[in-house]
């Protein structure tokens, strides 16, 4: 397992991507869970991504979509409410994504997965050369948990075949990070929290500045007019992962807005 090893260091900044975000299905449920004790009575829907990162060096992803069978975290969300639901067309599969976008999952040299979860997790074993960019906080908080930390069930935050391939087959490609870290150059990470202990920001240099991808604002909304999500387990961490981002990106990206295809059509962001 890898812990302070780097693909790259601070000193490589300049390396530019270009960012492409794919719509890899997405789950229908309450307004809440976005608007902090507000829209009570509405439901909305919010969509996973895949995204890649391609510079003229390495191709990286960010988060590996749903597992083939996902009837578990269906069987989840509607303990949430019995109208929730979770939708994914055929082509929204992390294969067919990838296939379409032109990329071989063994020619991708990291993955970056915020938070855990399984619409994150699902698909790890498909990358069998990649390292897997993991919060150092998230990671122990998975593996060992603080008592009566707020956390999801195991099943949920990754399922078990993904799990046994993280010890197994993929031991040695587990990428640590620390809470300000460089994942390659160009790339780098900063600890956010608020949504879940494994919650990150990930900043990408590219040729339209610095886009930022974060999970701890669902949407727009949230950053743009400061609005916390309802799923937060820190408050304190989402005012101040906010901000941060407000202040450091030229381009900010939620990891579950609709609106992003809307803003950028076809998703390419950069």
């Amino acid at each position: 397992m890898l812990n302070n090893e780097k693909s790259g260091s601070s000193e490589a900044p300049d390396e530019l991507y270009s960012v492409e975000v794919y719509r890899a299905g997405g789950e229908y449920g309450p307004a809440v869970s976005v608007y902090s004790n507000s829209r009570l009575t509405e439901f909305l829907e919010l969509y996973y991504f895949v995204v890649a990162l391609r510079s003229a060096r390495r191709t990286v992803i960010i988060n590996t979509g749903l597992p083939d069978d996902f009837s578990a975290f269906e069987s989840f969300v509607k303990e949430w409410h019995p109208e929730c639901k979770l939708f994914r067309a055929p082509e929204e599969t992390t294969p067919e994504i990838l296939s379409r976008a032109g990329i071989d999952p063994d020619g991708v040299e990291t993955v970056i997965l915020t938070p855990l979860t399984i619409y994150t997790t699902g698909n790890v074993a498909l990358f069998g050369n990649a390292r897997f960019a993991i919060s150092r906080v998230g990671w122990v908080d998975f593996w060992a948990p603080e008592p009566h930390a707020p956390r999801l069930p195991k099943y949920i935050a990754a399922p078990r075949e993904s799990r046994r391939y993280f010890a197994d087959e993929a031991f040695d490609r587990v990428q640590l990070l620390d809470k300000e870290d460089v994942i390659c150059p160009g790339i780098t990470c900063f600890y956010t929290g608020g949504h879940h202990l494994s919650s990150m920001a990930v900043a990408v240099n590219t040729a339209r500045g610095k886009v930022i991808f974060g999970d701890c604002f669902f949407t727009y909304d949230n950053l743009e007019k400061n609005i916390p999500i309802g799923w937060a387990e820190n408050l304190h961490e989402i005012n101040v992962a906010y901000d941060r981002a407000r202040r450091s990106a030229d381009i900010a990206v939620p990891l579950y807005d609709p609106q992003v295809f809307q803003r950028f059509p076809g998703g390419r962001i950069a």
